[in-house]
């Protein structure tokens, strides 16, 4: 069984969530949202790393479609927070073009890598990557 009584592989009537229970669904996915990019607003990154596990535990989705679909969330809302900041002259125009050139070849190179890891493999990768972030910030 998935998050909100969504049942995989079931046509079954009484399997399917009341309309209910799938506005709940939609306004906590929704307030979720809201934080993920407030996070990303603040901080200028970092909503990404809190848009896959509430896509995994929130939404039930896989850690693949999670990942891929936290990306997909936050590629629009990184252009938004880019004209935000660019309005302020909060961002450094020298350095966007090489810096940009390096995130595009790696954001290739880890959406490749994405397809051929296995779940557990990219769950190790990631909560760990955020528990060495997390350990940099505290010290």
């Amino acid at each position: 069984m998935q998050a909100f009584g969504y049942v995989k592989k079931s046509t079954a009537k009484f399997d399917i969530p009341a309309p209910s229970r799938r506005k709940k669904a939609r306004v906590l996915l929704a307030a979720c949202g809201g934080a993920v990019g407030a996070v990303n607003g603040l901080f200028g990154a970092g909503g990404g790393m809190l848009a896959v596990p509430v896509l995994t535990f929130a939404a039930g989705l896989n850690e693949k479609k999670a990942h891929a679909t936290a990306i997909a969330v936050i590629l629009p809302l990184c252009a938004i927070g880019t004209a935000v900041y660019a309005a302020g002259g909060g961002w450094e125009g020298s350095v966007l073009l090489p810096t940009a050139a390096g995130v595009f070849a790696g954001g290739v190179a880890g959406a490749a890598l994405l397809k051929k890891l296995s779940a557990p493999v990219i769950n190790f990768l990631f909560y760990g990557l955020m528990l060495l972030a997390g350990l940099k910030m505290m010290l």
